[in-house]
């Protein structure tokens, strides 16, 4: 921060000794050492704040851009509103009317079969059914029992 050199350091630290004897040396190093670390506070809090107004400030344009931006919008909306035909009425604005026909259903609701021939019907087994039709072909039709034999002992009896 200063430029000073060891001699002149030296040199300050003789004349303080001459002035101020060796008694009071040691409080005026105590209040000069305090008086250092205030100032170092004083300007790293003075950096923070001008830190702080320059983001600030940053914020500010940021907001002022967005608002811009937003009027834009809005004057953008305003004008394609209307230039959205306000003469015509809102019946004739609506879009085609749609019949069950066109979504494959025959008059009553249900699906038409017209297009598929060979369509099976009209339920589809859950996941569980399927599942279950599935081990019920896994397994034997016929469980085989085993039938155990038991041994005739020769000789009588026991």
């Amino acid at each position: 921060m200063f430029d000073f050199a060891f001699s002149e350091m030296l040199l300050a630290a003789l004349v303080a000794l001459v002035v101020l004897g060796p008694e009071r040396l040691p409080q005026a190093a105590r209040a000069a050492g305090r008086m250092a670390g205030k100032l170092q506070r004083l300007a790293g809090s003075l950096k923070a704040e001008l830190a702080q107004h320059a983001d600030m400030a940053d914020l500010r344009r940021m907001q002022e851009t967005l608002a811009d931006t937003a009027n834009e919008l809005r004057q953008e909306m305003q004008h394609l509103r209307s230039s959205a035909a306000p003469d015509v009425p809102a019946w004739e604005r609506l879009p085609p009317q749609r019949t069950p026909a066109d979504f494959g259903l025959d008059e009553d609701g249900l699906p038409a079969l017209r297009d598929a021939p060979h369509a099976t019907g009209f339920h589809t087994p859950s996941l569980g059914q399927r599942s279950r039709a599935c081990r019920r072909k896994l397994q034997p039709r016929v469980r085989v029992r085993p039938r155990l034999r038991v041994r005739k002992q020769a000789g009588g009896g026991r």
